[in-house]
């Protein structure tokens, strides 16, 4: 199989290239040539996840988002969820993963203080 040629087939799914598109209609950011999406400023979000089986950055990520809504009195609903089979259903493979009133925003890595106020549209 020349390279040029793309993969075709049930492992591609997996081990071909990954199309990069944004989750939401909302404002893109793009950093660190990751996109992650923005709530729309002025959007009431009303609640958030921080799902992760328990690791130091889970932790580190739940403290962050839980240091910016007290910082910003926001009327949020933060929650942690550490069950597999739950966090399973939001299709996330790495974690801590940052869910926004459903929608999956932040996954992977332990996010900055400025990217979750950029995720809560502060």
């Amino acid at each position: 199989m020349d390279k040029k040629e793309s993969k075709k087939g049930f492992w591609s799914t997996f081990f071909g290239p990954k199309k990069k598109s944004c989750c939401c209609d909302s404002k893109v950011i793009e950093e660190d040539n990751e996109k992650s999406c923005a709530t729309a400023p002025g959007t009431k979000v009303s609640e958030v996840l921080v799902l992760g089986p328990g690791c130091a950055k889970c932790k580190k990520t739940y403290e962050t988002v839980e240091r910016v809504i007290s910082e910003n009195g926001l009327d949020v609903r933060l929650s942690k969820i550490e069950d597999i089979a739950e966090m399973m259903s939001f299709n996330i493979m790495t974690t801590p993963a940052v869910v926004v009133d459903g929608t999956v925003k932040i996954k992977g890595h332990v996010p900055s203080e400025d990217e979750v106020k950029r995720i809560l549209g502060i």
